[in-house]
């Protein structure tokens, strides 16, 4: 954001009458014919996001980014697919944890996602903690194969969401009193114990304005990235909750991403937040100022400056895994035409897929419905299978209930996994 500047720079650096020179900007600005007008008030100013250059060249780099990641992202085998967004699903809702100062480990997350992904323990892992956020995590974003998107389009969609997502995460206190969202106030307390941000102020209004986030958030809509990036400003803002509104934004954000972008990418954004906390408050906080009159330009770029930082740091993930997969695959090659090592067809199948799980997931190990699955045998004939491969030490039991195995030291340098 070099050349376009800030309303507020511009009343700054006037050396005539500043008011004049801000408003005369501010007039063009509005009416420019690259301008996004939204019926959203911040203070007493309308909300509105000019499409200049820079920005344009922001979202051109998205794009570019995102044909890189595609094509790197369709070049893994469907497990190491799957595996990979566990990670990220682990990372995601860490990450929005932390943003919000609520303690969570990756071992904890993992657990609660591995447990409702495997319908026999999930019964039992209901009461455990983070069970529910991530069901509809791995709900909504696990089944990149054919399950629909799931946006809602009614406020009270939005509040059932709410509840899916965090309902037993929310202390009895900070429940809801309203017909579908917070009646009394709420606001937001910097370590002096000043207000940085109040929430709006009653529920019809609350309501009125989320109908307007979620009229713009229809993804058949054009500008449909800059939207998504501005209804996260506006449910923030509004506030509707008495808690866990920057975990549920972040979680619909994704959520909006996902039908623009690749679920990988919509994944990894919460970690660069997390990484850059300041600046992603700062965004909120300079959006919110006077002296901005509402222009959510600034707000748009840093988000999307946030964006290309996540798809960086993806597609450097991504191609440092698809080195090491394919070091797998020749070694897996070369150990299938080796008649001393005893090994089968079915079992060099079985450590492949335990090596790409070794590689992509958050936890080296894969059930025995999944092995069965893989290699389209019954789970008779896989049993024995992970009976001689542990008799050869190449694996072991990682969990009986569910039965789950993985590599072994010995099982990963026969792969070449040690290197």
């Amino acid at each position: 954001m070099a050349n376009y500047t800030s309303l507020k720079t511009i009343f700054h650096r006037s050396s005539g009458d500043s008011r004049h020179a801000v408003q005369k900007e501010l007039d063009a600005r509005r009416s420019s014919a690259a301008t996004l007008r939204y019926p959203y008030l911040v203070g007493d100013e309308q909300l509105f996001v000019v499409m200049h250059l820079e920005l344009q060249a922001q979202m051109e780099r998205v794009w570019r980014n995102e044909l890189i990641i595609e094509q790197l992202w369709t070049s893994l085998p469907r497990a190491a697919q799957d595996h990979y967004l566990i990670s990220l699903l682990v990372e995601e809702i860490h990450s929005t944890n932390e943003i919000e100062n609520v303690h969570s480990t990756r071992q904890e997350v993992e657990e609660a996602l591995h447990a409702v992904s495997r319908p026999a323990t999930a019964h039992s892992s209901q009461n455990k903690r983070f069970h529910e956020m991530a069901r509809t995590y791995h709900l909504l974003f696990a089944g990149q194969h054919g399950t629909p998107d799931t946006l809602p389009r009614s406020v009270e969609e939005l509040r059932k969401l709410y509840d899916k997502l965090l309902s037993n995460e929310i202390s009895s206190e900070n429940r809801l009193d309203g017909r579908l969202f917070r009646a009394g106030s709420v606001a937001i307390w910097d370590g002096s114990h000043q207000p940085v941000h109040r929430g709006i102020a009653g529920e019809k209004d609350i309501i009125s304005r989320l109908e307007i986030m979620l009229d713009i958030s229809n993804p058949e809509r054009s500008h449909g990235l800059v939207h998504a990036i501005v209804a996260h400003f506006m449910l923030e803002h509004i506030h509707p909750f008495y808690d866990g509104n920057g975990r549920f934004g972040r979680f619909l954000l994704a959520l909006q991403l996902r039908t623009l972008l690749s679920v990988p990418t919509a994944l990894s954004l919460t970690a660069e937040i997390m990484r850059q906390k300041r600046s992603y408050y700062k965004a909120f906080t300079d959006l919110e100022n006077p002296m901005y009159k509402a222009e959510a330009s600034f707000f748009v770029a840093s988000m999307l400056t946030m964006l290309v930082n996540a798809q960086a740091q993806l597609e450097e993930s991504l191609r440092e895994r698809l080195v090491k997969l394919d070091r797998l695959w020749k070694t897996t090659k070369v150990l299938r035409t080796d008649e001393h090592n005893g090994l089968t067809d079915r079992q060099m199948d079985i450590l492949f897929l335990l090596g790409q799980i070794h590689l992509f997931g958050p936890r080296s190990g894969a059930n025995l419905d999944e092995v069965a699955g893989f290699i389209e045998k019954s789970k008779q004939t896989v049993r024995q299978d992970f009976k001689d491969l542990t008799s050869a030490e190449y694996v072991t039991t990682l969990s009986k209930k569910p039965l789950v195995f993985t590599l072994t030291t010995q099982g990963q340098e026969l792969l070449g996994l040690d290197k």
